[in-house]
């Protein structure tokens, strides 16, 4: 046997000093942020001063309140002021399925294989080839089982209980996730018309009204991703975010005008809500409703469209000027 190889001693002391640095975060935020920002008198003043920070550094101006003008603005407003009982509801994957079923019907909610509170207790025996697991009171979170190399039982199981282990509240800051129940939901993992990852049509609404859609395709968090965006009726807008390159699919008429009423029944009574879509091979889906788009992060190439989205939250009546949405589109 050769002679093993071995770091230089200031390298193994960087490897170190960087360890005990996230060590040092972990404990930090565990030990001293998370009790503070649960503190009934100081927590709210902390999360109000954390969102506002990051707002101002992410979007490279600060956040307007009193009044809101923009989307992101309102979004900002809905964090830190708006208690309604319902975002609880929408934030949590099993308890917004009744709303779902009851406003949309069961045709357009996503087949459910199982809910575990004990990742022990999952009964791996009796879900498919090919499924997801979520859980599910977090945001963006899931593992995707699509070959048996995917199947490793010990991992998946020390994930689950690792996501459960924590509020994504303490994460988010977001009120609509605080302390709602903690449990692991599996789905079948679902294909499009190809066979291939389905594309996610997310409707945003305004006071029930479906204003436009995005159109999202190719794999999450990785350069493949694509944006697109359209109005309501399918006719594509020259929008896009600034942290997706802008993609070149094209929706049919049809589905737009198969998930635009959809969207409108599901999203009713809410000033704003998100409802996401999945276009998969058995029919347009609703995978979750979103209550806050990109936390109030979201750089268009162009502030035209937050402006105008903002207009809108406040006069949902305007959303059925397509007109006005066209020319703040083409103001970008």
């Amino acid at each position: 046997m050769g002679p093993r190889a071995t770091l230089a001693f200031p390298a193994r002391v960087s490897l170190r000093i960087r360890a005990a640095s996230r060590i040092y975060k972990q404990l930090r935020r565990r030990l001293v942020q998370q009790p503070l920002r649960r503190c009934p008198v100081l927590g709210p003043r902390l999360i109000r001063s954390w969102h506002l920070r990051r707002f101002q550094m992410v979007m490279g101006q600060p956040a307007r309140l009193a009044p809101p003008a923009g989307f992101n603005d309102h979004i900002m407003v809905r964090i830190l002021e708006d208690r309604d009982p319902l975002l609880k509801v929408v934030c949590d994957k099993i308890a917004v399925r009744d709303i779902i079923r009851e406003r949309a019907g069961d045709a357009f909610l996503v087949p459910l294989l199982g809910i575990w509170s004990d990742p022990d207790a999952i009964a791996w025996e009796q879900l498919p080839e090919r499924f997801v697991l979520k859980p599910s009171h977090a945001s963006g979170y899931v593992a995707i089982v699509k070959e048996e190399s995917d199947r490793d039982i010990p991992a998946l199981t020390a994930l689950a209980r690792a996501w459960l282990k924590q509020d994504y509240f303490d994460q988010s800051l977001e009120w609509g996730y605080r302390d709602i129940p903690r449990r692991i939901l599996a789905e079948p993992l679902l294909l499009g018309p190809d066979r291939q990852a389905p594309a996610e049509a997310q409707v945003f609404t305004f006071g029930g009204r479906s204003a436009l859609i995005r159109v999202l395709t190719d794999t999450k968090e990785t350069e493949d991703r694509r944006d697109n965006w359209f109005d309501a009726s399918g006719a594509r807008l020259p929008i896009h975010s600034l942290k997706i390159t802008p993609g070149d699919f094209e929706l049919p008429p049809e589905v737009a005008r198969e998930i635009v009423p959809v969207a409108e029944r599901a999203a009713a009574g809410f000033a704003h809500l998100r409802v996401d879509f999945y276009l998969s091979d058995q029919g347009p889906l609703i995978g979750e409703l979103t209550p806050y788009h990109g936390a109030g992060l979201n750089p268009w190439n162009s502030p035209t469209i937050d402006g105008y989205l903002g207009e809108i939250w406040r006069d949902p009546d305007r959303v059925a000027c397509r007109e006005a949405l066209h020319h703040a589109a083409r103001a970008a």
